[in-house]
């Protein structure tokens, strides 16, 4: 249940936010990553979905080059822990191991792999998509009839029937 008093946080908070997420690695992508192979031209850093989950913040980065689910403290409790630990967190759809990030402008925030290139997705549309249903995917129960989708399938643009 998200907590009213959290909802409207301030770069005083000392935790990132959705916005300051992007903003950085719109930064990333100028400073760092301009003409790389790995880079897909068609797709913008966007953060996607966001919404509260415990005490945090969860959503999905994509970026021209991966995409990640991202944990967003509402909190400093991760700015103790090391660069790379993981920490796992359960989800109804099951455990997901996250890895700690601590970033120079952002403080600490968590991610976890969904894809770790995405120059073979068709668009931005696609990506914003496969996001969403990544996050369904975490949120919700196993279900047996559930069409599944393989990695090969999403890079060559197919769609569960």
């Amino acid at each position: 249940m998200p907590n009213p008093a959290r909802s409207c946080r301030s770069k005083a908070d000392a935790v990132p936010s959705p916005r300051d997420l992007v903003e950085r690695f719109h930064a990333i992508h100028a400073e760092n990553m301009q003409g790389l192979p790995i880079v897909h031209p068609d797709l913008e850093v966007e953060a996607v979905g966001f919404a509260p989950w415990d005490d945090d913040e969860l959503g999905v980065l994509i970026t021209p080059w991966f995409m990640n689910l991202v944990l967003l403290p509402w909190s400093t409790k991760f700015d103790g822990l090391p660069q790379g630990d993981e920490v796992e967190f359960r989800f109804p759809s099951g455990p997901c191991d996250f890895t700690v990030n601590q970033d120079e402008i952002l403080g600490a925030y968590l991610s976890a792999v969904l894809f770790r290139t995405v120059v073979n997705f068709p668009s931005q549309a696609f990506a914003r998509q496969v996001a969403l249903e990544a996050l369904q995917s975490l949120l919700s129960l196993p279900s047996l009839d559930t069409p599944k989708i393989s990695r090969r399938d999403v890079f060559k643009g197919r769609r569960p029937s």
